[in-house]
């Protein structure tokens, strides 16, 4: 599983991805780009969709500072 979305100050780092159609966490990162170069992709292995979200901070610094 993936990081949530939205960071909150307090929250753990670690939490689920959780579907934005029928609410499982049971998802997996699909591709690490979506339609904009902000966006990635997630499975949900529950109803079986691909689903958008923006990338946090964190992963686009990680990308941009590994040259990909």
């Amino acid at each position: 599983m993936s990081e949530s979305p939205i960071q909150w100050p307090g929250e753990p780092k670690n939490r689920p991805v959780i579907c934005p159609f029928c609410g499982s966490e049971e998802t997996e990162p699909h591709a690490m780009f979506g339609s904009l170069m902000l966006m990635e992709q997630h499975y949900c292995r529950a109803c079986h969709t691909v689903f958008e979200r923006v990338r946090d901070d964190e992963q686009a610094t990680d990308s941009d500072a590994s040259g990909t």
